[in-house]
């Protein structure tokens, strides 16, 4: 297998590298401890030392002087222990220091191998994952608002998965929710025809990610609670409209009584007029009759505009 590298105007073919074992094994047999005589680092001794040395902690000191001095004492105590630690150190190390220079410095150029592959790994990847990225737009062109139904499959970013399975699976998801979309489009068209308040798609677009039986099932309670809350505007609107005919008929009823109340009225001041009128002989008038039985209120008020057109007196009886 090989792999092509293009740089502006050159190519560069190279076949893939196998990589050495390169194993460091730690052998302790393999290594010679430093053996150090008791005479030269008597711990005991060293750590009763330290001891009396500590005993300054209890001492008051009211003398600036004499607390130098000591403090003096106690720094070149702690140096001369500083640079035998030193010097045993280096002697210790004398022969690792080398070997330690030379592993660091393998580390070092391993370690930069491994980044730059992980750069590389990178790199290939974000390539892919705008390769998918582009796929999917495409596919989704008609229906853009649909990609957020649309669900990713980790194995797509994978190295060994082919972009033609990818193209294929991406294109499947689509197909079937152009086809939620048809199903829902004719549910609610069923529905609509039951109900006056009509079932719009933007407003159960969502179900498209729902199974069919779901889908079926959320228009079928939709449409239910539509219908039920025109049959509660039918049940208003018509308790509204027959309440508003009874009050018709009790303002109509009001009318009546109120004119019957005005025509007695106006009939007795009419009689007082007519008995005085008797009184006086010397005026005559003529009387016309109307008996009738049951007059409609259209007749009525037909007679009532005659007799104020010619500005006639009449009496109502009623009996």
């Amino acid at each position: 297998m090989e792999v092509k590298m293009e740089n502006k105007n050159t190519e560069i073919e190279t076949s893939l590298v196998t990589l050495p074992k390169m194993e460091f094994v730690f052998d302790s047999a393999k290594i010679t401890p430093a053996k150090i005589d008791k005479s030269m680092i008597d711990f005991e001794k060293a750590e009763k030392e330290v001891e009396e040395i500590e005993k300054l902690y209890e001492v008051v000191f009211t003398d600036i002087d004499t607390i130098k001095k000591y403090r003096e004492e106690v720094a070149s105590k702690k140096s001369n222990a500083d640079k035998f630690k030193k010097d045993l150190m280096d002697y210790l190390t004398a022969d690792t220091k080398e070997i330690n220079r030379k592993l660091i410095n393998l580390i070092k150029r391993v370690d930069a191998v491994r980044k730059y592959l992980y750069d590389k790994e990178k790199e290939l990847d974000n390539a892919k994952r705008k390769k998918i990225k582009s796929i999917k737009e495409l596919i989704f062109k008609d229906r853009p608002e649909y990609l957020i139904y649309l669900v990713d499959n980790k194995k797509w970013e994978n190295k060994t998965f082919k972009e033609t399975n990818i193209e294929a699976e991406i294109q499947q998801q689509y197909d079937e929710l152009i086809k939620k979309e048809n199903f829902i489009k004719q549910e609610i068209e069923k529905a609509n025809k039951e109900i006056e308040f009509k079932i719009l798609f933007e407003n159960v677009k969502h179900l498209i990610k729902e199974e069919y039986t779901v889908i079926s099932e959320a228009i079928t309670n939709k449409m239910n609670e539509i219908k039920q809350t025109e049959e509660n505007l039918r049940k208003r609107a018509e308790e509204k409209a027959e309440k508003e005919k009874q009050q018709e008929i009790e303002a109509l009823k009001q009318r009546q009584e109120q004119e019957k109340q005005e025509a007695v009225a106006k009939a007795i001041k009419e009689k007082e007029v007519q008995g005085n009128l008797n009184d006086n002989p010397e005026k005559t008038d003529t009387y016309i009759c109307i008996k009738v039985n049951g007059l409609t209120k259209e007749a009525t008020n037909d007679l009532l505009e005659v007799i104020k057109k010619h500005n006639l007196k009449y009496i109502k009886e009623m009996k």
